[in-house]
């Protein structure tokens, strides 16, 4: 289909050969040598072997006085587990407490395992049960399994079996001494996606480099072996060029957080402990392999802070080329503002972030950069640049799968030019040598993962949570036209629904021009069809999140502004100047009008954020009584400029040129809107706070960010009074209960005992956590409270609200919520090392009540959560928090944890296990 809208005759200079055909062969021949291994290197890339972590847990540290231990494994289960002990040691269990040993709290066994001894008898129970009488005298009892499952043997018989391994959480016992030290337990950790290359896989990736370097240096000798027309650089630095950056270097500031931005930059803060890109938050830290070069790059920049400013420095520096790699592809009068208007429209509200979108719509845009130029100027070196710059953003993220668009796009034109006065071996040769450059995405995608990698962490996040399909891609349409989310807010709307009328309107445009043998502009085909094929491409995408429409800024922004510059000629051209169809007139406006009031109905609601200060939050967009959602003011514009048109001497094209002319306007008002709501959020709450404000009176984050501005309660504990009063004075007053919901019923009293009012509070949720109720105010002459129930709670306690920063030790570990780490860059976040996590002391978590803070993903075992084993192996206790000089609740929650065993009262060995990329450990 493109391959008649395009002409590349007008674009590619004659191509002559000049003499020394020797000598041309013999760079053919090693284009061919040097490309052909490129090409097979690549494939060997994911199959090479790898060193891979073993490490293995030898417990107690002294077998004659155990001491219970933390051990909460990111993957659950061991990979193998190895425990011992005799009859003797069950005997002393019963005499202690009953715990022979387990891997979880007794209290919560079912995913576990428990070895207890009790009345005589020796009872399991988790995933392995057995109930039988110790032994007299002296015998040994073994639990091992592996992953073909548990086996439970006395004196090498078999006498209990289990289909699973349990969890480990704990390595607990109730034994302090033993005379007879034969109590042991051995586990080898599942860390298998820790991996290092091994010394072949080292000298592979030399090679392929070379390879791949000697492939591309034939491409550039043999495109000089031929005489072309100079290359003309006619762009200039314009206002728009200035304005653009600056309006983006502005943003960087202001910006609210993308939908990720905590979690991402949780997973690079942990990969230098862990050696590897893993989930870390959930479904068992299972790796990124291959995409995962942007999360190392990631890690290695968070050496200059976790600021958010900081953080977000990256995906400024990926816009800007960006823009500049835009500009250099879009040309004519009026350009620079059409462009600026619709790359700021998609960039500003999805690319400014720590998520790996920036960087693939750079490398989409610089490939449909490089693969014009290559087809414009004949230049084969171009060509192999493109195809390296799309591997590197393929290999990004899942969303790189839409930096092949412009390849596909491009491929009949590249064809031509690797066929072009050329026998099949030189077409060979040349292939060869263009497809070397993807060497460098290989490399980068697999230089410590292998293809097992890949396919044991699809095999686990299958199981765990699921993907989605092409079938689904629905959902990712439904998410942006859900009135009320975060994900569907205007200024995501704008850009990507006026694309899709864009790319409407390009078929029927490019389909009557192949009717009437037309041709349409070369770029604007080129971009169209990139830009339908990106769309395409993100169908086939596992996941359906609308942030990830941010790959598509660059591409889709410039063909949205070669279309609003191209349409108007090329409907001259189509209609001989004459007018144009009313029915066509009519439905290119209704479309557009339409799409402009479905965009602007989406709400001024942004991911995880507060909206502190930022006007007109949770409802469209509007001036007064100008509201974006309403189509018929956008036809009332159209009407106008078309008017305006109309007597300027345009005639009957006015109305044709008032459609580009409004959605550049559309585009101009969003991204007014868009600034100047945080810019006026930002100025309401320099004297406060908000994440914007921070962002700008403290751009390194010195003062913390989030954790300068949350408040939490410390308990202090009240003078105690005569038949269980308290006294007390001005500080708001709470209880801590656990368990059920039964009320706890309050008194307060005077200084003589009168009660002047009474009440009960409850939170009506039944729980293991320690929920902190605040009782309502004291009424006036009160100087004392006393607390009564059924339930339990503890004895009433004032509240000192003090900073979050001042709260929290700079130390210990603080599970931190991944909705807002993003705002905790003081915070030290758990390590995941060796396949064991850190236990954490305190947490900050999303949620509007103190349950609820608990209740993500991140929290529940089935999804394999960093925090899953938490609340069964810690005390938890909720403490109010509040956002500093705001009365309104705030979706926050803050907790103090604490572990019930110390942390690492054990013995860790690290042993390395080199295996081919298809092999995991034995």
């Amino acid at each position: 289909m493109t391959t008649e809208t395009i002409s590349l005759a007008p674009e590619t200079p004659a191509i002559t050969a000049r003499p020394g055909p020797g000598r041309r062969r013999r760079l053919l021949a090693v284009a061919v040598v040097s490309g052909a291994l490129t090409v097979l290197l690549s494939a060997l890339m994911p199959l090479a072997p790898v060193s891979i972590n073993d490490p293995t847990v030898t417990w107690p540290e002294n077998a004659s006085a155990p001491r219970s231990t933390m051990l909460a494994l990111s993957a659950y289960r061991p990979f193998e587990m190895d425990a011992r002990f005799g009859c003797a040691t069950a005997r002393a269990a019963q005499a202690s407490g009953g715990v022979v040993f387990s891997t979880i709290t007794p209290s919560a066994p079912a995913r576990g395992l428990v070895v207890q001894a009790e009345n005589g008898r020796l009872l399991v129970s988790g995933v392995a049960t057995l109930d039988e009488p110790v032994p007299a005298g002296d015998c040994s009892y073994e639990i091992r399994g592996d992953r073909g499952g548990l086996s439970i043997l006395r004196d090498g018989k078999e006498i209990g079996r289990s289909a699973i391994m349990p969890d480990v959480h704990v390595l607990a016992t109730s034994i302090t001494t033993l005379e007879t030290a034969d109590l042991s337990v051995r586990i080898r950790v599942d860390d298998q996606f820790s991996t290092s290359p091994s010394p072949f896989k080292i000298v592979l990736m030399v090679l392929l480099a070379l390879c791949a370097a000697t492939a591309f240096a034939c491409l550039v000798l043999l495109d000089r072996r031929v005489s072309r027309e100079s290359a003309r650089f006619r762009w200039r630095l314009s206002l728009v060029d200035l304005v653009v950056p600056a309006i983006m270097i502005l943003w960087l500031f202001l910006a609210p957080m993308s939908d990720d931005d905590g979690y991402y930059s949780a997973m690079a803060k942990n990969v230098p402990f862990e050696g590897y890109v893993g989930n870390y938050y959930q479904i068992l830290n299972q790796g990124f392999t291959p995409f995962s070069w942007f999360y190392y790059f990631l890690a290695k920049w968070q050496v200059f802070g976790f600021a958010p400013v900081v953080l977000r420095i990256p995906a400024l520096l990926f816009g800007l080329v960006t823009w500049f790699a835009a500009r250099r592809y879009v040309s004519g009068k009026f350009s620079g503002v059409v462009l600026g208007a619709a790359f700021l429209a998609w960039w500003l509200p999805l690319d400014m972030g720590v998520r790996p979108e920036g960087v693939v719509t750079m490398c989409g845009m610089l490939t449909l950069l490089a693969v014009t130029a290559a087809v414009e100027r004949g230049r084969l070196a171009l060509l192999g640049a493109a195809v390296g710059v799309a591997g590197i953003g393929f290999f990004a993220h899942p969303t790189g799968f839409t930096t092949l668009a412009p390849l596909l796009a491009g491929l009949p034109f590249a064809w031509k030019l690797l066929t072009k006065d050329a026998g099949w071996r030189t077409v060979v040769a040349r292939t060869l040598a263009v497809l070397s450059p993807g060497a460098i995405a290989m490399i980068m995608a697999f230089s410590d993962g292998t293809l097992r990698d890949f396919l044991y962490a699809q095999e686990i996040f299958k199981k765990m949570a699921g993907s989605d399909t092409w079938y689904t891609e629905f959902a990712r349409w439904m998410f942006l036209l859900n009135q009320g989310d975060a994900m569907a807010n205007y200024a995501k709307r704008a850009p990507v629904l006026v694309c899709v009328v864009a790319l409407v309107w390009f078929v029927v445009l490019v389909t009557a021009a192949r009717a009437r043998r037309i041709d349409v502009p070369p770029r604007l085909a080129l971009a169209g069809w990139s830009t339908l094929f990106a769309f395409f491409l993100l169908w086939l995408t596992p996941s359906k999140w609308t942030h990830h429409f941010g790959s598509l800024a660059g591409i889709g922004s410039v063909f949205i502004a070669l279309m609003l510059l191209g349409s108007v000629p090329l409907v001259r051209e189509l209609t001989s100047d004459r007018r144009m169809p009313v029915p066509v007139l009519l439905g290119g406006i209704v479309s557009v009008v339409a799409m402009l009031g479905l965009a602007g109905h989406g709400a001024n609601l942004w991911p995880y954020s507060w909206h502190l200060g930022l006007p007109s939050t949770g409802v469209p967009p509007h001036v007064s009584v100008l509201k974006f959602d309403k189509p018929y003011w956008w036809l009332v514009l159209i009407v106008i400029v078309a008017v305006v048109l109309y007597r300027r001497g345009k005639g009957s094209l006015a109305p044709v040129i008032a459609i580009p002319v409004v959605i550049v306007l559309f585009f101009t008002a969003n991204i007014a809107y868009l600034v100047g709501g945080f810019t006026i959020a930002t100025a309401r709450t320099l004297d406060t706070w908000s994440p914007w404000a921070a962002n700008v009176q403290d751009p390194l984050a010195e003062r913390c960010v989030a954790a300068d501005a949350v408040e939490v309660a410390t308990p202090q504990p009240l003078v105690s009074l005569p038949d269980r009063w308290f006294a007390i004075q001005t500080d708001p007053i709470a209880t801590v209960v656990t368990g059920g919901p039964a009320p706890v019923t309050y008194e307060y009293a005077n200084s003589d005992a009168k009660v002047l009012g009474t009440g009960k509070v409850t939170d009506n949720v039944d729980s293991t956590l320690r929920r902190t109720l605040v009782l309502p105010p004291a009424p006036a002459g009160a100087t004392q409270v006393r607390l009564s129930g059924e339930g339990e709670f503890t004895p009433p306690a004032a509240q000192k609200y003090v900073r979050l920063r001042e709260f929290l030790p700079r130390e210990p570990a603080v599970a931190v919520a991944w909705q807002i780490a993003f705002l905790f860059p003081c915070q030290r976040q758990p390590r995941v090392q060796d396949g064991v996590i850190e236990p954490v002391s305190y947490a900050v978590q999303w949620g509007d009540t103190q349950a609820l803070g608990l209740s993500d993903a991140t929290w529940q075992p089935v999804r394999g959560a960093l925090f899953g084993n938490v609340l069964t192996t810690h005390e938890v206790t909720a403490l109010p928090a509040r956002l500093r000089d705001s009365s309104r609740p705030y979706p926050i929650q803050v907790y103090r944890a604490t572990p019930l065993y110390e942390a690492g009262r054990y013995t860790t060995t690290r042993d390395t296990q080199t295996r081919m990329g298809w092999e995991g450990v034995r």
